[in-house]
């Protein structure tokens, strides 16, 4: 409560310096008017404030106060650390002290001499921990230490429904359109409920479920350590959430069901059960619609899967598929034709002892169609490469994910261990046009991942060290098979004999294994040290084929190569000691990796018999400055080495789609890896301030480079070796205040970025520089106390040049901007009754093309039957009906317009009922 007393002096006594300089001008001018005589009845102290380095200290505050400890005149250094203030006769006769005192220094006192018209102050720092800081005034948010809480009942709204609603609008808080949380530009690592990790990382069924009604405060945690043991001891810079309970004692059965119908045939039928106490924690769910809501996205890991950091061993992607176009930049509700299911348990149980035992499994299925057209033109010294291509395509994917963990999180050890078993997969079929030829395909995907990952760090006895070791073990594979039917381009793959069709099958099954132990020592006040020793192995076959349906219905291997057949092996030790120095108002660490690796791969038909031999070292540091209690200045060093993947040495032909053909003629990509990044973060928890600035700068530099050969129906990859180097700046700003008296919160985004790359394209190189400039804005307000507003705004300008090779002059220049509007409009007469409507501008323009303009209406109206403890929901999506959707992008070499089908306008008539 001093504190918070001091602050608000400080805060009032600003306000008091503004007008007390405005008035100080007035009163200057009228003294050049008065006789002589007066202005000698006045005293001026001035003098410096600096900090024990001798560094000057801006807008520090300069106090004069009386025998009872009054301020009687109050002012700030400039910034250059000087000050003056003005006593009057009156005041010089008291008895008077003078105190400069600054945040995040120690304050300092001098008694006022009648006779001395220079004070000069020295301040040493001392680190502020700011303690239980709350606002008594609605809105309510606190700060204890590194958390910082909102009281949910304070911003929540009546109008929302589930947990997710207010985090949206909270300040400092931002939720990108996948789920994803970040706090003040950091994403956070993840989401707990009541200290537990109940969703594992797949937090985004959590936001939608949960009720607000049973969610006490929203907590979020800065330099967040999970362990147990760990903790006060190990810093990191993570931020988490966690959604206090009001009722942590509680057995009663929450959650809802829905059911719908409406036109042109939709559906949606959902049920969410929950309980959360201090013993146990459920959220299962089961949900199936046909309206355009993609339930997959509930699968997506949003954080860490666990409270230790997830080990980033990547597995191979798909290399086959049935088309070279992506998503359009809309909703997905507009242009998912679905039919879905999910189910969806995570269950969890807190045993004697502090044990714990988890699961959480998730199946998923699904029917959706897509159809669309795209037209892309290559443009090339002296020729333009055009595909056009309209595809009607049939999905059938699925998915199924399990884990089951147990875990321990005490004072003296942590212990934990998690078997995963995990498949997905898709069934497609399409109908293509592709340069006037019509083509049908048969793409079927599918992988499985069984891991299992075991931790355990205990305090070692009589002593303030630790040890930590881990072990994961992992099995992957993606078998995938593609038939298009007609055989296409015979010239390539078949000698220039027609045939029928082609199949083209492709499996990457990998075995690997992590082996990582540590010993931490804490045995100095000065400096922490961490010594990590690990042994990595992966070994991996790439197996292909490529047959062709002859004429006769006979099939035949392709005979222009061998096929794929190729054997990996990675192994690899790893040493690497770790400092850290943790002092009050600054902090550094130091990470000295030294890598010895071994990679081996071979495949005796192509005389291909590699062994690569490499020791590296990859150095890591970071220096964090803590201006004060609230804000800091970070900046970092990565120096990294990164080697290509079994998918970028095997020799044969890979039929990729219809007009993509993979294969690769040099050694092992090589790359070293430059980062360099910095960030400053600012808040005022108190006022509900938040902002952050970063810039980031990467240099990557390879010994291979892709090279593209473009002819008239298929375009061939190569990797080849040539030296290649790529660099990227960009800038991020954020910025959130939630405004009081207004019940608003604004939110502002910028970025910039730049790029600067080279392409190989039919034996030519063209270099590249793209820059982009994006900005973003967000308010959401409540007026009268039955009208919402909220307003979203972004827009982009993106510019692409093609260089010259020789002179590095400009060839070729584009220019292109996006322009991205949102408004919805929520009323809501009585306490029962919610209309909301929703509107979506979109504009395009780019030189020598039509511009784009599209408007997305919807409405929705809810009315309560609070006795019934149920809810009635009319909506209508796409009020104008439209039904194709047009976007096209133009860079320095490259344009293509795409055009999608759209699902039109809907009607959806819902019932929920609450528990």
């Amino acid at each position: 409560m001093v504190i918070l007393l001091k602050i608000e002096t400080i805060l009032v006594c600003k306000f008091r310096c503004n007008l007390i300089q405005s008035f100080s001008i007035i009163v200057y001018i009228f003294l050049l008017f008065v006789p002589f005589s007066a202005v000698g009845q006045k005293q001026i102290l001035s003098g410096v404030v600096k900090n024990t380095e001798g560094i000057a200290i801006p807008y520090a505050n300069v106090t004069v106060k009386n025998v009872k400890n009054f301020a009687i005149k109050f002012t700030q250094t400039n910034a250059n650390g000087k000050y003056t203030v003005e006593l009057t006769t009156s005041e010089m006769q008291a008895v008077l002290t003078i105190e400069a005192s600054s945040l995040g220094y120690k304050s300092e006192l001098q008694n006022f001499v009648k006779d001395r018209d220079e004070y000069n102050f020295i301040l040493s720092q001392e680190a502020l921990n700011l303690k239980e800081i709350t606002i008594k005034s609605k809105p309510q948010i606190s700060v204890n230490q590194d958390t910082l809480s909102y009281n949910v009942s304070s911003f929540a709204r009546v109008e929302d429904r589930s947990i997710g609603d207010v985090i949206r609008r909270l300040p400092g808080l931002a939720v990108a359109e996948s789920g994803q949380i970040s706090y003040n530009g950091k994403i956070i690592s993840n989401l707990f409920i009541q200290g537990d990790d109940l969703m594992d990382g797949r937090y985004g069924l959590a936001t939608k479920a949960i009720d607000k009604n049973i969610i006490k405060s929203i907590d979020v945690i800065e330099n967040f350590q999970p362990l147990n043991v760990l903790k006060n001891k190990v810093f990191t810079d993570d931020v988490a959430i966690n959604l206090i309970l009001k009722d942590e004692k509680s057995i009663k059965l929450a959650g809802q069901s829905s059911i719908g119908g409406g036109l042109p045939h939709q559906y949606i039928g959902a049920i969410d059960l929950m309980m959360f106490n201090k013993k146990l924690k459920f959220l299962n769910s089961f949900k199936a619609n046909n309206i355009g809501e993609d339930l997959k996205a509930e699968l997506t890991p949003l954080g860490n899967a666990g409270l230790v950091s997830d080990i980033k061993n990547s597995k191979p992607d798909n290399i086959l598929s049935i088309g070279t176009t992506g998503n359009p930049d809309l909703p997905k509700n507009n242009f998912y034709f679905n039919n879905s299911q999910l189910l969806n348990l995570n269950n969890l149980v807190n045993l004697k002892q502090d044990w714990q035992l988890k699961s959480n499994f998730q199946a998923f299925i699904d029917k959706n169609n897509s159809a669309y057209s795209n037209e892309l033109a290559h443009y090339l010294n002296g020729d333009t490469v055009t595909y056009n291509e309209a595809q009607s395509v049939k999905n059938k994917p699925y998915g199924f994910n399990s884990s089951l963990s147990i875990m321990a999180n005490k004072a003296t050890y942590f212990f934990n261990n998690k078997l995963s078993v995990n498949f997905n997969g898709n069934k497609t079929e399409s109908i293509l046009s592709f340069n006037s030829r019509n083509i049908t395909q048969e793409l079927n995907t599918s992988n499985i991942n069984i891991a299992n990952d075991l931790s355990y760090t205990p305090l070692i006895k009589n002593s303030k060290n630790i040890l930590d070791f881990r072990w994961t073990f992992n099995y992957f594979n993606n078998p995938q098979s593609l038939t298009i039917e007609p055989g296409l381009n015979s010239d390539l793959f078949n000698q220039y004999v027609p045939y029928l069709s082609s199949r083209q099958q492709l499996a990457i099954p990998t075995y690997s294994s992590n082996v990582t132990a540590a010993y931490r020592v804490f045995n100095s006040s000065f400096m922490q040290q961490n010594y990590q020793f690990g042994l990595f192995n992966e070994q991996q076959k790439f197996s292909s084929d490529l047959y062709l349906k002859q004429i006769t219905n006979e099939e035949t291997a392709y005979q222009g190569d061998f096929g794929n057949d190729l054997t990996w092996h990675r192994d690899k030790i790893f040493a690497a000691p770790n400092y850290s120095i943790n002092r009050s108002n600054w902090r550094a660490t130091l990470s000295l990796p030294l890598t010895p690796q071994l990679i081996t791969y071979w495949q005796d038909n192509y005389s291909v018999n590699k062994r690569i031999k490499n020791i590296f070292a990859s150095p890591n540091i970071n220096f964090t400055l803590n201006l004060n209690p609230e804000d800091y200045l970070s900046i970092g060093y990565n120096f990294d080495h990164n080697f290509g993947n079994i998918a970028s040495v095997f020799r044969g032909v890979v039929l990729g789609n219809y007009r993509s053909v993979y294969a690769n003629s040099s050694d092992l990509q090589q790359q070293t890896i430059s980062s360099v990044t910095s960030g400053f973060y600012f808040k005022r928890s108190i006022i509900m301030l938040f902002a952050s600035a970063s810039i980031n700068y990467d240099r990557v530099a390879a010994n291979t480079i892709s090279s593209s050969e473009l002819s008239e129906n298929i375009q061939r990859r190569v990797f080849l070796p040539y030296p290649n180097t790529q660099t990227s700046l960009k800038f991020n700003t954020d910025f959130s205040k939630y405004f009081l008296a207004i019940n608003t919160t604004v939110s502002l985004h910028a970025s910039f970025s730049t790029s600067n790359f080279s392409q190989l394209i039919n034996s030519q190189l063209f270099p590249f520089r793209n820059k982009g400039v994006f900005v973003s804005s967000k308010i959401d307000t409540k007026l009268f106390n039955v009208l919402t507003l909220r307003a979203e705004s972004s827009g982009s300008w993106l510019s692409s040049s093609q260089l010259s090779a020789t002179t590095n002059g400009l060839l070729i220049k584009n220019f292109s901007k996006q322009l991205y509007q949102s408004l919805n409009v929520g009323y809501s007469p009585l306490n029962n009754i919610f209309f909301n409507l929703t509107g979506n501008y979109i504009y395009g323009h780019q030189a020598n093309t039509n511009d784009i303009n599209y408007t997305f209406v919807d409405l929705n109206s809810r009315f309560k039957l609070v006795k019934w403890r149920t809810d009635l929901e009319f909506q209508i999506s796409n009020l104008a009906n439209i039904k194709k959707y047009e976007i096209f992008h133009l860079s320095a070499n490259q344009f293509y317009v795409s055009s999608y089908e759209l699902r039109g306008r809907m009607v959806l008539l819902k019932a929920t009922f609450n528990l």
